[in-house]
């Protein structure tokens, strides 16, 4: 059996969808029952309704070792795809509980069963320079996991880029599409790795298969962020944006709209790690440098980014 954390985040949920194509026996862990019911409908707009009652879905506090090691009996892998991605500074707290505490609880309970582990971590981790909180907790858990390695867990860290994928129109890494929406002409000049969410998971699966390889990094492609933004405009007929605003202006209305919010009036949604990472230039190294992945289809991801736009589209039409 192999068990998937985060089972109702978007990641879980692509995990989930092709381990049970592959008739995979799965059980999946959450806390929240609407959140369950948005995979059942994933599951439904991928025409596979008859596969989401395949899974044997079980309500755990990840905090929690005697509910862990309860949802562990007769598992042989864990895909722990449970994490909390954050970029403002006031959920830090909550950013180490989610994404080192849990992963500890995890390991410990793993130590003492015959059975893999996959973590989800992030590119984030490996910032050196103006690394966020959410990219430090995701380096704390890792060092969870190679503590687990050296007390004898068989285990595999991937570190995905920027995660795209259909459907799941609300989850952090897509506000990209929102954003390209709604500005007219203002671009980001930095640069990062990006994947989709299905070579996540057939790339992820491959590793552990692999024997040698412990940690990779996976991104297929590297892109400015204002190259995505107008690929997903031009998808949609939408003018090219190409006014870029300089860093330094963009802190400067992240302080004006703390001023803002002090006067009664509501916070804009930005933050200086979330402003750091659009500036920052980031390489990483691809698929295709890896043994690992050697056989894996290559992905048009020009082709695949528009598509995502005008399946957005028709999101925002209703």
């Amino acid at each position: 059996m192999i068990l998937v954390t985060g089972a109702t985040g978007m990641l879980g949920a692509h995990f989930l969808l092709h381990l049970a194509q592959q008739k995979q026996q799965l059980r999946a862990v959450y806390r929240d029952e609407s959140k369950r019911e948005t995979i059942r409908d994933f599951f439904d707009y991928n025409q596979c309704q008859d596969l989401f009652a395949s899974i044997d879905w079980l309500k755990v506090s990840l905090d929690n070792l005697a509910e862990v090691e309860e949802a562990l009996d007769g598992v042989k892998q864990v895909i722990h795809c449970a994490a909390l991605i954050s970029f403002n500074p006031k959920d830090e707290k909550r950013l180490f509980e989610a994404n080192v505490t849990i992963t500890k609880v995890l390991v410990n309970a793993l130590l003492a069963r015959p059975a893999k582990l996959l973590y989800i971590s992030s590119v984030a981790a490996l910032e050196s320079d103006e690394r966020s909180y959410y990219g430090h907790s995701k380096y704390l858990g890792e060092l969870e996991v190679f503590r687990g390695i050296q007390e004898g867990l068989d285990a595999r860290i991937v570190r995905p880029g920027v995660i795209l994928s259909d459907f799941f129109w609300k989850s952090p890494s897509l506000a990209l599409f929102k954003l390209a929406f709604r500005i007219k002409d203002l671009c980001f000049s930095g640069v990062t790795g990006f994947i989709a969410a299905e070579d996540v998971v057939s790339s992820s699966l491959k590793l552990m298969e692999q024997q040698k390889q412990l940690d990779v990094t996976l991104v297929s492609h590297h892109l400015s962020y204002c190259t995505l933004i107008n690929l997903i405009r031009g998808a949609v007929d939408k003018s090219t944006a190409h006014r870029a605003l300089s860093k330094k202006k963009l802190l400067t209305v992240m302080r004006l709209s703390k001023l803002m919010t002090f006067l009664g009036f509501k916070r804009l949604v930005l933050s200086e790690g979330l402003i750091n990472t659009l500036y920052s230039e980031n390489h990483y190294q691809t698929l295709d440098e890896y043994s690992a992945f050697e056989g894996l289809k290559a992905r048009d991801f020009e082709a695949y980014v528009k598509r995502l736009a005008l399946n957005y589209q028709q999101f925002r039409r209703g």
